[in-house]
């Protein structure tokens, strides 16, 4: 580790242009830990460009330098290096995968299926947040921790962790959001803003989106769905169902809650939670997808009869085999 911190140390000393991009349809760990890295960098006197295919979901756009973040980008090549964020794989980041060319690749993520894609890889995945691993990064650095970046990275745990209330959470996320709440970060500002802001119409579609919860596998797997004609129907963009998810793995008895969000071409993206001993990173990997222990998702092409049928097989396949359970 200290090797690479070194050569990270030096790679930051000799450049001068950097550009960070994190995954598409981004949420809080993605957003966040793009923006404490900006500053972070920015306070050097680093150019920096921070940048994401699907821009900034509107509960995340109080962050302190929300509105630094571009969707559009002509060329990578005025940049001396790049950093990726909380992504698990290279093409999470959309279509500037094909735009990196000669470009030094810095790698900071936590999710367990992440194959160390970078040039310099600084994945830890028994944190519960790539803030985290950001957090240790500038700790070791010797980067001062400003407001700004304080708050970027508490957002970012806050988001991961599900308000500390997910498996995922260690002691140590506790004591880095001790630091970060001293250095000025208001616990209560941060959850309004992401808990308790939605609009008038995410209200409308989850009524809507809830209709569609079905249960199967001796009701331990829920499906939900939402449609482009849902969206439309409330002018919603498909950020708005952040958290959706959440509430089929509510229900007493089940296990997995699976919502299948239907694209523009032919196909679902499906997010996947669940509890217990249910592996969902290897439910999604075997789909092509990839994610955490509780928290997947990938994407499955065909009508939602086709998708929801292959992901049913995929389900009676697993080694848990949640019907017989």
């Amino acid at each position: 580790m200290s090797y690479h911190i070194e050569e990270l140390k030096k790679t930051i000393e000799r450049n001068n242009s950097f550009i960070i991009v994190s995954h598409v349809d981004p949420e809080g760990d993605a957003i966040g830990t793009s923006l404490a890295l900006y500053f972070a960098l920015k306070n050097l006197g680093k150019r920096v460009c921070v940048y994401n295919e699907s821009g900034v979901p509107k509960i995340l756009r109080f962050l302190p330098g929300s509105s630094e973040i571009l969707t559009e980008i002509e060329s990578v090549n005025e940049f001396d290096c790049i950093f990726i964020v909380d992504c698990g794989d290279l093409g999470r980041i959309g279509v500037l995968k094909n735009k990196l060319e000669k470009l030094k690749i810095i790698n900071i993520d936590h999710h367990n299926t992440n194959d160390n894609f970078g040039d310099i890889n600084f994945v830890d995945k028994n944190a519960s947040a790539t803030g985290e691993v950001l957090f240790d990064l500038l700790k070791e650095l010797k980067i001062p921790l400003t407001y700004e970046i304080a708050v970027n990275l508490y957002t970012a745990i806050v988001v991961d962790t599900g308000s500390f209330r997910y498996a995922s959470t260690r002691p140590k996320s506790f004591q880095i959001a001790a630091e970060l709440l001293n250095l000025g970060v208001d616990p209560w500002y941060v959850a309004m803003n992401v808990y308790e802001n939605y609009p008038y119409e995410r209200m409308k579609l989850l009524g809507e989106v809830l209709s569609t919860l079905t249960l199967h596998m001796n009701g331990k797997v829920a499906f939900m769905l939402v449609t482009q004609q849902m969206l439309k129907k409330y002018d919603a963009s498909i950020d708005l169902t952040e958290g959706f998810v959440n509430f089929g793995r509510a229900i007493e008895g089940v296990e997995l809650s699976i919502i299948f969000k239907e694209t523009n071409n032919n196909g679902y993206k499906l997010s996947m939670r669940s509890k217990g001993n249910v592996d969902v990173s290897l439910i999604a990997r075997s789909l092509g997808g990839g994610g955490h222990r509780n928290a997947a998702g990938c994407k499955v092409q065909g009508t939602y009869e086709e998708a929801s049928k292959r992901v049913l097989e995929v389900l009676q396949e697993y080694e848990w085999n949640l019907a017989s359970k």
